[in-house]
């Protein structure tokens, strides 16, 4: 009573002496008030009205966020939350920070799928009366999106987009960039789940502005490109780049706009070498900037130097991406030169990093480090440079010491992230994720200065470690054995690799007397075997691609590893690797015809290449290890046909032995096939010695001797085997849930009866997506490649009684497996079709209608050939894996004269007479668990949608603890030889 007695007075006095006309004076009288911890939103009301008067606007923002921090619930839990968050959108309109508990409370929330549908609810009440903020916007599309409803958030950001926004150049040009970045989120989570925000992909018509005084006042306050990056149109995406950078004000400004022009999207497009040659010629034109950059005059106070190191790092990074060789050693040399003046090392902070992002500059950039190192850093962006350089020097105990002797006030700031980086990298799991959890909460306890994209990354970033920390228990579960029996090498080099891998079997090995040695480190404690030679294996390469000391000075140097990206090249010795560089390039470019020389791909794929040269130096210490222990050493990766995996099975081949130094490959169990795409999560998984198996391509198909013993043993079953796969191929993979074929098809079924009906013969050749090759080499007996087969199939029926149906996949239109294809199964054909060639539509036939209007199946390689012996069509197969994954008595031919003979049905096809019961049996050995054994336990996406951050599965560990490990003893024992595959 008499706190409210005493403001009342205080206000009352205020209004006397404003009606004096003496606001300094009421100001005085207000402000005493409030020192005495009153706390009165009367108070603090009355302050904002006379600072208003007064003209101060800075302080009347000051006490307005107070005002408002008194208004914050004094408990945070989910009944206050839409309190908390109208609280957070008028603290966004004054641009100020709530308290940090505040921030916490949304980052905790937003990092669960029921945190998220609490902060929907309380972002959508709190919006009603702060329909401006961009923030709330942003939590409540964000929210939307994360479960699949991006559509529409995509169209509530771009309606807010489109609306000029009346307020301060600063307000308005930090609520676009807020809006533009959180539809940058929407748009990257339709990908994640293969889609377009618009479900098309027609980004051009996303944005239609009405009238030109709306653009004018759009323009006015930013230029929304994203949904051109985004929708694949990048003429126009590099225009408004080159208008950017003709209106920027600074060069801070321009280097940004020319980084932009490089900028791919992540749905990538053929070529950007035309983005790269823009960049080049734009940054050209900077001479003069340059020039100023490196005068004296531009460094001659701290303060000055510190924009100047700025804009020299942004432009040493822009020449080394465009190669630009001379530019980037004046550059270094000039900060170096920097660096000697004691005078401005504060301002030396971004250098060391920068440097150190090209391994072999970092003996400069550790110089300069040196020289600076004893200095307090005073903001938050010199803490941020510091960790970076710790991380990528493996400072990491000095990074301890810098962070415990950082002043509180930086303890939570968003530079300490590259520490967070530090502490994973030490497997400090646990203290990573505490610390990343408080840079969270701050972050988002200033509503005006989020990053959308940063909040997003941040939730997948405490996702990655919650995983990390479930994984290092489970694993520690069982003890590093000190006397291993042998070693179990793995190669994950992040999060998702690693959670692809069967971590549970690398428990079992453990178990048995294995000894696990990830090769990279940062994903699973380190725990060693007190054998200096194993040991030094364990984490011997960083995240970031670098060795350890100890490994770098001990491992033989690499030799006769030549590597050319621009001409897709990579050979170590005798081992040729270029088909596994062609299937990265492919699959990351979605495309089959490959251009080296795009200067993204070249950065993609070097990367790659030095990632393999590093694993070859590695792999070839630990085959030294072997040689001189004797110790048997098993290697387990994912992608035996790509890189860097690729090189374990291929080493092993020319150097191993299947007991002793062997390959093991680890892949999902092939389910997609049986439950057509009706789960995400895999819940089968392989295990394969390649070593003893290098014919094999794949450990997800059985072995053709495996088929065969088991064909026979099943004669008894296989009436009922029969009658279980007899509608198989009546599943409607292409026209899914049409009633009756399109108009189109029914075109074509004419036709193709009327080429029978005259005695013609019709053979179908089958697409396959292009870049869905994962092969270890390519070719056939008879074909160099699949854009051989085809165009020789077309050119083999000309002028015969063969009508060539040509189907291309119907996983072309499903971008769950195409994933936004460049190329499509079309695109390779080079010969004219002629007469006797149609191309099929995806959607116009069923594999079931086939029977009855084909009489021969052309298979490179795929189920089809399973499919069509079930329909008791004869094929001709043509890859060399074809009879391999699918060993059912298809035809192959081996000479062009004989495919050409058999295509012109100038010789029979002759298969297995049992064709349709080894189709059959096919199918049920692949739907065996005995085969693909039952292990789900932790998330492994099936398909291209990202399914991340990973999880463990509650009850599947709940019945591995309970005893339950049949399936990842059965793995072990395989792995070992001790038990064979049925």
């Amino acid at each position: 009573m008499t706190r409210r007695i005493l403001s009342a007075g205080t206000i009352g006095i205020s209004r006397i002496l404003l009606a004096a006309k003496l606001p300094a004076a009421a100001y005085t009288v207000l402000r005493t008030a409030n020192r005495l911890n009153w706390g009165d939103a009367r108070v603090l009301s009355a302050i904002v009205d006379v600072c208003k008067i007064r003209g101060d606007g800075n302080n009347a923002d000051m006490y307005r966020a107070e005002a408002l921090r008194h208004k914050m619930p004094k408990v945070f839990d989910d009944n206050s939350l839409a309190d908390v968050l109208g609280v957070m959108g008028g603290m966004e309109r004054i641009g100020r920070a709530a308290q940090f508990q505040a921030g916490q409370m949304i980052a905790r929330r937003l990092v669960n799928e029921a945190g998220r549908e609490k902060i929907f609810e309380a972002a959508r009440i709190a919006y009603q009366d702060f329909p401006d903020s961009a923030f709330l916007l942003h939590l409540i599309t964000l929210c939307m999106s994360k479960t699949g409803r991006y559509s529409e958030a995509s169209k509530m950001l771009v309606s807010q987009l489109q609306t000029p926004f009346d307020a301060t150049p600063q307000i308005s040009k930090r609520r676009f960039k807020l809006l533009q970045h959180s539809w940058r989120i929407v748009d990257l989570t339709a990908r994640e789940q293969m889609d377009w925000v618009d479900g098309g992909g027609d980004y051009n018509s996303l944005l239609a502005p009405k009238s030109p005084d709306q653009i004018a006042k759009i323009d006015a306050f930013g230029s929304f490109k994203e949904h051109a990056l985004q929708g694949r149109m990048r003429k126009e995406y590099l225009e408004i780049c080159d208008q950017e950078l003709a209106a920027a004000s600074s060069l801070k400004a321009r280097l940004h706009a020319i980084e932009e022009m490089m900028r791919p999207g992540i749905r990538h497009i053929p070529d950007y070498t035309q983005s790269y040659d823009m960049a080049r010629d734009r940054l050209a034109r900077l001479t003069a900037d340059l020039d100023r950059l490196l005068t004296p005059e531009a460094s001659k106070s701290s303060e000055i130097a510190t924009q100047t190191v700025q804009d020299i790092c942004t432009w040493l990074n822009l020449s080394r991406r465009l190669n630009d060789t001379a530019t980037s050693q004046r550059l270094m040399d000039h900060l170096e030169a920097l660096s000697l003046d004691e005078t401005l090392g504060q301002a030396l902070w971004p250098a060391p990093a920068t440097l150190l992002k090209a391994p072999q500059d970092t003996e400069q950039g550790n110089r300069i480090m040196q020289r600076i190192q004893h200095l307090r850093p005073e903001i938050n962006r010199q803490v941020q440079d510091y960790f970076r350089w710790a991380m990528l020097a493996q400072r990491y105990e000095e990074a301890d010491g810098f962070y415990k002797n950082l002043p509180k006030n930086l303890h939570r700031k968003h530079g300490l992230l590259y520490y967070v980086n530090i502490l994973q990298r030490q497997a400090r799991f646990a203290e990573a994720l505490r610390l990343l959890t408080d840079i969270h909460g701050q972050i988002l306890a200033n509503p005006s200065l989020v990053n959308a994209v940063s909040n997003n990354s941040l939730i997948k970033r405490t996702g990655e470690l919650e995983f990390l920390i479930e994984t290092a228990e489970i694993y520690q579960s069982v003890p590093q054995p000190t006397q291993p029996k042998g070693l179990v090498m793995i190669a994950a080099r992040n999060v998702d690799q690693l959670r692809r891998y069967p971590l549970l079997a690398l428990v079992e090995f453990k178990r048995r007397g294995w000894a696990v040695i990830p090769m990279v480190g940062g994903l699973l404690p380190r725990e060693l075997t007190g054998q200096p030679g194993i040991d030094i294996l364990n984490g011997a390469l960083t995240l970031s691609l670098r060795f350890t000391e100890q490994a770098q000075g001990a491992f033989p140097a690499l030799i006769d590893f030549e590597s050319d990206p621009a001409q897709g090249r990579l050979r170590w010795g005798d081992i040729d690797l270029g088909h596994s560089a062609w299937e990265d390039a492919a699959i990351n470019r979605r495309s089959y015809t490959i251009n080296y020389g795009c200067p993204e791909l070249q950065k993609y794929l070097g990367q790659l290449f030095e990632w393999t040269g590093a694993m070859c130096r590695t792999f070839k210490q630990v085959h030294n290890l072997h040689l001189q222990t004797g110790l048997p050493v098993g290697s387990i990766s994912l992608f035996n046909s790509r890189l860097p995996d690729s090189l374990f099975r291929f080493y092993c081949e020319k150097f191993g032995d299947p007991d002793r130094f062997f390959y093991l490959h680890g892949a999902n169990g092939y389910q997609n096939y049986f439950s057509n795409f009706s789960t995400n999560l895999s819940e089968r998984y392989v295990l394969r010695n390649m070593t003893r198996n290098p014919d094999s391509r794949s450990a997800s198909f059985p072995l053709p001797e495996n088929f065969n013993r088991y064909y026979t043993a099943q004669k008894q079953r296989l009436p009922e085997i029969m009658a279980r796969f007899k509608n198989t191929t009546r599943i409607k993979r292409s026209t899914g849930e049409a009633k009756e074929l399109m108009p189109d098809a029914i075109a074509a079924s004419a036709r193709i009866k009327a080429w029978r009906a005259k005695g013609g013969k019709v053979a179908c050749a089958f697409g396959k997506v292009v870049c869905d090759s994962g092969v270890p080499f390519d070719g056939g007996p008879v074909h160099a490649n699949m854009k051989d087969w085809i165009n020789h199939c077309i050119r083999a029926v000309q002028g015969s009684d063969t009508l060539l149906l040509i189907k291309p996949h119907p996983h072309e239109m499903n971008n769950q497996i195409a994933t936004f294809l460049i190329e499509y199964f079309e695109d390779l054909i080079e010969e004219p079709l002629g007469e006797n060639v149609m191309i099929l539509g995806h959607r116009w036939f069923d594999i079931h209608d086939m029977k009855g209007r084909v009489d021969l199946g052309l298979i490179y390689n795929g189920t089809t050939a399973i499919e069509l012996g079930l329909l008791g069509i004869p094929c001709l197969l043509a890859g060399h894996f074809a009879p391999v994954d699918y060993p059912i008595g298809h035809k192959v031919a081996h000479s062009r004269a004989e495919f050409e003979a058999c295509l012109r049905f100038e010789q029979e096809t002759i298969v297995a007479p049992d064709i349709v019961e080894r189709a059959a049996v096919w199918l049920d050995y692949m739907a065996n668990e005995e085969f693909a054994l039952p292990y789900g336990y932790h998330t492994r996406p099936v398909t291209n949608k990202v399914i991340f951050p990973p999880w463990w599965i509650k009850a599947d560990m709940q019945a591995y603890r309970a005893g339950d490990d049949r399936a990842i003893v059965k793995l072990v024992d395989r792995a070992l030889g001790e038990c064979p595959e049925p």
